[in-house]
């Protein structure tokens, strides 16, 4: 008798937590703001930055010389520029009011000048000088100027020394130490593959946190007007409630997943030198671990619409945190714990390793079990959130709702400083 009643128990719970997700499905696809977040936002954000990063690596980059030595070391100088990939020499100029004026008119991005005496400085062994002048406007435009003007004056640099040097044994190779550089995951050496990785990861993170906390926003203004009820709402436990609605969003993501993390990579040209099997694995307790993330952040929103003001402005610390425009090493303890709790920064982490540098999951193991803790983290959050929090406040919203119809809404209005007229009913708009 006692495990026929534990089975039915079981098999009560698992149709309470098939009900919570039927109905968060229906939820979902009845919401155009939820739609919006979960998959048009999936679909289009991702596109969009990599269209405005396409050109990964900037060529011909426009620079006017300015050269007040008028030598024949100086214009050799500036034709190796010019032959370079990066530069393109378009102006030469007599001085650097004139270099000052097209700059201002953005006809060129950086301004190259020789000061007088720069040839005989060289012949006396003297250090010799080459000014520049960059436009920090566009900050891969600097590092084209900065990489090539540092490239020719080290080819330079080393033919000087070899003519100055009076001896060299006989034996001795042309070319002692020979410099080679090969890019092993960033085969392009661009801004892109490099940045939009991380970025993949952080639209499918944000798009899920967004539309959870605006879910929950929805079914708050509902129960304002039914008196502390929802009435789209499946009575049911904390844990199949929580367990229902992360196997809801699973479902939804599986399709955003695999067209943001796969599919745009090759549309665009990113590393692809990881397997689709290993990234679907990592993704996996990256979104439990997102979920149950949202169902804890939304006790921060009370409406549909401070969503936005309490969730979107996380999207730019995130990116910090995750380690792609400053280490994660280099970070504070402090940063370097809130970036630990964030499911993105493991995510992001595992994700570049496998699809830049071609790493298994094995490899990654760390990050990969990372996430699974981070899930255990975060359904603990959740509960004691939908738990203490939530439902005593649902519970509170039902005890003044008794004593008073309007007591809610009344409440409302008086926080969100709507001015409430006798002759205008409540539940208007």
């Amino acid at each position: 008798m006692s495990n026929r009643r534990f089975d039915n128990r079981v098999w009560r719970w698992l149709a309470s937590v098939y009900e919570v997700c039927r109905r968060e499905f229906s939820l979902v696809f009845h919401d155009e703001g939820v739609i919006i977040f979960f998959l048009v936002l999936c679909a289009v954000y991702p596109v969009m930055y990599s269209l405005v990063y396409n050109t990964e690596v900037a060529r011909d980059v426009p620079v006017v010389v300015v050269d007040d030595d008028r030598s024949a070391s100086t214009r050799e100088f500036a034709r190796a520029l010019d032959a370079t990939s990066e530069l393109c020499v378009t102006h030469y100029v007599a001085n650097m009011g004139e270099a000052r004026r097209l700059m201002n008119e953005h006809a060129c991005c950086a301004v190259l000048h020789f000061p007088a005496g720069y040839d005989r400085d060289l012949m006396r062994g003297e250090q010799a000088t080459v000014e520049v002048f960059c436009d920090m406007g566009l900050v891969l435009r600097y590092k084209q100027v900065l990489t090539a003007v540092t490239g020719v004056q080290q080819d330079f640099n080393t033919r000087i020394q070899k003519e100055m040097l009076s001896v060299v044994p006989l034996s001795m190779p042309q070319n002692t130490i020979s410099n080679e550089q090969v890019a092993l995951g960033n085969t392009a050496m661009g801004l892109a593959s490099a940045v939009l990785p991380a970025i993949l990861v952080l639209v499918l993170q944000q798009s899920m946190l967004l539309g959870i906390c605006m879910l929950h926003g929805g079914s708050r203004e509902r129960r304002l007007v039914n008196r502390g009820n929802d009435p789209l709402e499946v009575p049911a436990g904390v844990i199949a409630s929580i367990l229902g609605k992360s196997l809801c969003y699973l479902m939804i993501y599986i399709v955003p997943t695999v067209y943001v993390l796969h599919f745009v990579p090759i549309f665009f040209d990113f590393p692809q030198n990881g397997r689709l099997l290993h990234v679907l694995l990592l993704s996996f307790p990256f979104l439990l671990a997102t979920s149950f993330m949202g169902q804890a952040l939304k006790v921060f929103v009370n409406d549909r619409e401070s969503t936005f003001i309490a969730i979107v402005f996380t999207s730019v610390v995130f990116v910090f945190l995750s380690g792609i425009s400053w280490p994660r090493y280099a970070m504070s303890a402090l940063w370097l714990a809130v970036g630990n709790v964030v499911p993105s920064t493991w995510a992001v982490e595992a994700y570049i390793a496998i699809q830049s540098n071609g790493a298994t999951l094995a490899q990654q193991s760390h990050a990969y079990l990372m996430l699974w803790v981070l899930c255990g983290v975060m359904f603990v959050f959740a509960y004691l959130v939908e738990r203490f929090l939530c439902r005593r406040r649902y519970r509170r919203m039902r005890h003044y709702a008794k004593r008073d119809a309007q007591a809610l809404l009344r409440e409302e209005y008086r926080h969100q400083a709507v001015d409430i007229t006798e002759d205008r009913p409540l539940d208007t708009p």
